[in-house]
């Protein structure tokens, strides 16, 4: 948790302050408080005409996150997909890595049947501000 978070669960807010530590942060820290599903603390502590803040990027997130979430459920119906939930791991594994690459740490969790909102919204981040930058040679 970042410190406008810490700040904004603390027993004593002053708003303002709120305000001007959220104005002073980069795009990148307020992704991670929706990625980390504290923004909604944060956003509620802040003063009323500054809400739109965070409110208006959280909703484009909460978007893009939909997004994902459609095209997992587009991939999960394929009955090619369906057939390789039920083989071997080692199976399943080349069949992602082939297939779908891009998405293949939330196609293990539902291999695993352990995928969470949370996990979503860390893939959506990672999306955006990923350490695996793709170069060209």
């Amino acid at each position: 948790m970042n410190r406008v978070g810490k700040y904004a669960i603390s027993e004593v807010v002053d708003d303002l302050e709120l305000m001007n530590m959220v104005f002073e942060l980069p795009e990148k820290d307020k992704m991670i408080m929706w990625s980390e599903g504290y923004i909604d603390h944060v956003i509620d502590k802040l003063p009323e005409y500054a809400r739109d803040i965070l409110a208006n990027r959280k909703e484009k997130w909460e978007d893009t996150k939909e997004f994902y979430e459609k095209k997992l459920e587009e991939i999960v119906n394929k009955n090619e997909f369906k057939k390789m939930l039920k083989s071997e791991r080692k199976e399943f594994a080349l069949f992602v890595k082939e297939q779908y690459q891009e998405y293949q740490s939330l196609l293990f969790l539902i291999y695993d049947s352990n995928l969470k909102d949370d996990d979503l919204r860390k893939f959506v981040y990672r999306r955006r501000f990923g350490a695996n930058k793709r170069y060209l040679h």
